[in-house]
């Protein structure tokens, strides 16, 4: 089972996954950290600076992650690389090219997950010096995931609350608690 986790910068997706790791049915699962933070570690500006280079990266960890990975749990998906790649294009900072390129993996690739879950903001934002901690962006990014929601008719599971709200949300919808 191919499972993705959504959402803005700063939401919990990888509090969320981590709190599934402990979770009995999913061991044996790969576990898929953000793929963001590796493009930073190899000197890549993300975030609001990020470039053709950083989308083109990311967007090809989420092919592969898809590829590879019969179980699998994400905390990006290729939605998260299509959202982020359309402010930056819409911001002149990447080209229209490679947000054509993000279109095609988005339409290729978001079948493929079993299951997507996004988490829309509920709590500030906590400064990880990592991603973004610029709220007015984090709005703009989560009004891009609602319109792409919208526009591409996607199946989503939202989910909120505490971590453990969270957590039963994604179990109750993969049928492992009623």
């Amino acid at each position: 089972m191919k499972i993705g986790i959504s959402g803005a910068q700063s939401v919990g997706k990888t509090t969320l996954l981590n709190a599934l790791r402990s979770e009995k049915c999913f061991w044996g699962y790969s576990i898929r950290n953000e793929v963001t933070r590796g493009v930073k570690a190899l000197g890549i500006s993300i975030n609001e600076a990020g470039s053709d280079i950083s989308q083109q990266l990311i967007m090809k960890e989420h092919i592969y992650n898809l590829v590879m990975f019969d179980n699998m749990i994400t905390d990006r998906t290729s939605l998260d690389g299509l959202v982020y790649t359309k402010w930056l294009r819409d911001q002149g900072k990447v080209s229209e090219d490679c947000f054509i390129e993000a279109i095609n993996v988005f339409k290729k690739t978001v079948g493929m997950y079993d299951h997507l879950f996004y988490i829309a903001p509920e709590f500030p934002i906590e400064d990880d010096g990592v991603r973004s901690a610029s709220e007015q962006w984090q709005n703009e990014i989560v009004d891009i995931f609602e319109d792409t929601i919208l526009e591409f008719g996607l199946k989503v599971v939202r989910v909120s609350g505490s971590v453990r709200e969270r957590v039963n949300i994604i179990l109750k919808t993969i049928g492992e608690i009623e």
